[in-house]
């Protein structure tokens, strides 16, 4: 292991198998895998559990993947699973998903990785069938970006999850609330009920939400 580089163990109990996490020592986003991941890569196991092959043959895309724990997650039950995030995650997200290749690989999965920064141009993409987002509401001024991609890449049919730590601090606060008042302009939202989480992985200050696109009415 490379000097800096540490290793967790995340197990996915309903299939047998853990994922390897190479994580940073050192760093300020990016580094490691934060809790709501971990909430969320949990929440789709149990999902997949409750609802067999719910996520296999499907198209995923994770936005800030980060080190990768829940697009990888998606991938192990046999999604096709495209991870974006900034240049500078690339390398270690890239890690992540090359130890882990036999593992999800396995189970049928796809991964891929493509940087793209928000708010910019997505003419190109494919609508994914889910959307999933863990622990990207930070700062003020990328939650009108990121927004705006929610909306870009997500139609009518996709699933978004959103996983988030609520932090108590009041710009925090702030920024949630305006995060969460711009996705409802464009998105039926609704809270998933702590029993649909996993009973281990879940806590009161990090919150799991489904959206889906508003119908235009003429």
């Amino acid at each position: 292991m490379e000097e800096g580089v540490f290793t967790r163990k995340f197990e996915l109990n309903s299939c047998g198998k853990s994922l390897t996490l190479c994580q940073k020592e050192v760093g300020d986003v990016s580094c490691v895998v934060w809790d709501a991941a971990l909430v969320l890569a949990k929440f789709l196991e149990v999902r997949c559990n409750n609802m067999q092959d719910w996520l296999r043959g499907r198209s995923v895309v994770e936005l800030g993947a980060g080190i990768g724990c829940v697009g990888l997650t998606a991938a192990c039950f046999g999604a096709s699973v495209t991870m974006t995030d900034l240049p500078e995650v690339m390398p270690l997200l890239q890690k992540n998903i090359d130890v882990n290749q036999s593992v999800w690989n396995s189970f049928g999965g796809k991964v891929c990785t493509q940087v793209l920064q928000w708010g910019s141009d997505l003419q190109d993409w494919k609508t994914p069938d889910v959307l999933l987002l863990a622990d990207c509401v930070y700062y003020i001024e990328s939650v009108e970006p990121l927004v705006k991609t929610v909306c870009c890449l997500a139609d009518f049919s996709t699933e978004v999850f959103i996983s988030q730590e609520e932090r108590d601090t009041e710009k925090q606060r702030t920024v949630w609330k305006v995060f969460q008042e711009l996705l409802q302009r464009h998105f039926e939202v609704t809270k998933v009920p702590e029993q649909d989480l996993h009973p281990d992985y879940c806590s009161s200050d990090i919150i799991v939400l489904r959206a889906v696109k508003r119908c235009l009415v003429n």
